[in-house]
C-alpha cells in the first residue's frame, strides 16, 4: 500500500499543480522581450536556456508542447515537478550533480544532438540563491550551442521563504519574460563564461523590474 501511495502522490500533486499553473499563467498579462529570437534559435539548432530556480513556475506555459527537455533532480519534489512538466508537453531528464549525474549528462547530450532546447536552472537545485553553477556553461561549450539567459518577473506575487525565494504570481497580474541575446561561450574560460552569464541574468532582472514599474507598456518580441 505504501508503494502505491508513494507512486500516486506525485501524479495527483503534479496534476493539481499543473491545472493551477495553467490557469494562473493563462490569466497573466504577459509581455515578451526577445521571444521570436529564441523561437528562431529553437527551430535551427536548439539552445541551453538558463533561468533562476525561483522563477521557474510559469515558464513552461510560454513554450508548451515544443522540443524542450528540462533537467530535474532525482528527489521527491523532482517527482512532482516531472509530473507537471510532462503535462506541458516537455521531455524530462532526471539527475543532478549529486544523484544520477552521469546518466543525465548522456541523456542531455542526446537531446541536444536532436536539436532540443535544454532548460536549466542556473542556481539549482540547491543554491546558493542567484549564483550561477557551471552546468549550463559546460553543456553549451561541449555541444557548441548558444546560452540564452531567461528572466521572468511579476508585478504582484507571493515569495516563499525558501532558499530560492520561489515566486508565485497573483492572478491577472502583469508578467514580463526576457529572452536575452544568445551568448556564445566557445573558447572562453569556464569561470569567465559563468561570470558573463551571471551578469546577463542580473542585468535582465533589473530591466524586467523597470518594465513592470512603468505604468504602461506594449507587448514586444
Amino acid at each position: 500500500m505504501k508503494k502505491i501511495l508513494d507512486a500516486m502522490v506525485p501524479a495527483v500533486a503534479g496534476w493539481l499543480i499543473w491545472v493551477l499553473t495553467y490557469l494562473f499563467s493563462a490569466s497573466l498579462r504577459w509581455t515578451y522581450e526577445g521571444k521570436e529570437r529564441l523561437d528562431s534559435i529553437m527551430e535551427k539548432t536548439g539552445a541551453v536556456t538558463v533561468f533562476w530556480h525561483g522563477e521557474f513556475l510559469m515558464l513552461p506555459y510560454t513554450h508548451r508542447h515544443r522540443k524542450v527537455a528540462i533537467i530535474i533532480s532525482q528527489s521527491k519534489d523532482g517527482d512532482i515537478a516531472t509530473s507537471v512538466i510532462r503535462r506541458f508537453g516537455f521531455d524530462v531528464v532526471r539527475g543532478s550533480s549529486t544523484r544520477g549525474g552521469e546518466s543525465a549528462i548522456l541523456q542531455t547530450v542526446a537531446y541536444i544532438r536532436n536539436r532540443y532546447t535544454i532548460g536549466l536552472t542556473g542556481d539549482g537545485p540547491k543554491g546558493p540563491y542567484h549564483v550561477i553553477k557551471p552546468g549550463p556553461v559546460w553543456f553549451a561549450q561541449k555541444m557548441d550551442i548558444p546560452l540564452v539567459p531567461v528572466t521572468v518577473r511579476f508585478r504582484h506575487s507571493l515569495q516563499l521563504h525558501s532558499w530560492d525565494r520561489f515566486m508565485i504570481p497573483l492572478p491577472f497580474t502583469r508578467a514580463v519574460v526576457i529572452y536575452g541575446e544568445p551568448l556564445s561561450v566557445k573558447g572562453l574560460q569556464r569561470r569567465d563564461a559563468m561570470h558573463l552569464l551571471q551578469q546577463r541574468l542580473d542585468d535582465q532582472g533589473k530591466t524586467a523590474e523597470e518594465m513592470l514599474n512603468k505604468r504602461t507598456y506594449s507587448q514586444r518580441s
